[in-house]
């Protein structure tokens, strides 16, 4: 089981571009630029109220669970220092 999960994240290193949420809702949507690509994902749970601590421009190495492809979201990610 743990193999077919595996084959479902993907590991993406960019920049936050913009971030969307509601105050009272658990969930973040983040557009993240890596290089000249722009990919949309969202996140829920405690992932989601860290993310919203990132400042724009921050760049962060983000775990996304691709299953289905049309919605990924971040399960984990890191702040990469510059």
């Amino acid at each position: 089981m743990n193999d077919e999960r595996s084959h479902t994240e993907q590991q993406l290193i960019g920049q936050v571009r913009s971030m969307f949420y509601l105050a009272d809702e658990p969930t973040t949507i983040l557009t993240i630029q890596l290089d000249m690509q722009l990919i949309t994902a969202r996140a829920s749970g405690q992932v989601a109220l860290d993310l919203r601590a990132l400042p724009r421009g921050a760049t962060i190495c983000a775990t996304l669970d691709t299953a289905p492809p049309h919605d990924p979201q971040i399960v984990a990610f890191a702040i990469i220092l510059s």
